[in-house]
């Protein structure tokens, strides 16, 4: 779409896409929303399923909580904030942080989820850990390597290997407590496009 928008070919399509991200990261919000957040939440609500289903619902979720947030608050502390924002000013700053924060945390995982129940329930698996819960997190983690167009391709491969990691380490804790709410908040806090991303909307 836009090759065609530009006339250009996809490949210097994609070329100017990652470039313009490169100067503006928080616009990549856009296509994540689109292609990753919003998808499963349209075809959930058509199909009137249970939120439920999807790890939304009371049941464990304090020990849900307490298997996922240390993880994540230790990455956070050491992670630290951000020194520079990207220069947005009211209410545009807002609108992205908020924008980032939603589509780079909840909904990302809820993506994830998605994938994974119903992975299983194609498969019929009651494992555990199910076979979702391991293929989906390890091959949405290594599609982050697609995106390392001009950059390290060394430093994607391991970045995509150590999220890969982590969303298979809250995948089985998804699948053993059937609770999504840890999920959400430590993934939000862990990913630099959620929370970091969001901060740097804001100064």
């Amino acid at each position: 779409m836009l090759s065609i928008f530009w006339r250009v070919g996809i490949s210097d399509a994609l070329e100017r896409l990652y470039f313009i991200l490169l100067e503006k990261p928080y616009l990549a919000s856009y296509p994540e929303l689109v292609f990753i957040g919003i998808l499963p939440l349209i075809y959930t609500l058509a199909c009137g399923e249970d939120f439920a289903k999807y790890g939304f619902r009371k049941e464990k979720f304090w020990p849900n909580i307490l298997y996922s947030l240390p993880l994540a608050l230790i990455v956070a502390w050491l992670r630290g904030f951000p020194s520079r924002g990207y220069g947005l000013v009211p209410p545009w700053s807002f609108f992205y942080a908020v924008l980032n924060l939603v589509a780079y945390g909840p909904l990302e995982v809820f993506f994830v989820v998605w994938l994974i129940e119903n992975t299983d329930e194609y498969l019929g698996s009651e494992a555990m850990p199910s076979e979702g819960s391991l293929a989906v997190p390890m091959i949405f983690g290594l599609s982050h390597v697609l995106w390392a167009i001009h950059g390290d391709l060394v430093a994607a491969v391991v970045n995509a290997f150590i999220v890969s990691l982590v969303f298979v380490y809250f995948g089985v804790i998804y699948k053993y407590t059937g609770n999504i709410a840890g999920f959400m908040v430590a993934w939000t806090l862990m990913n630099r496009q959620s929370l970091l991303s969001a901060i740097q909307c804001l100064i």
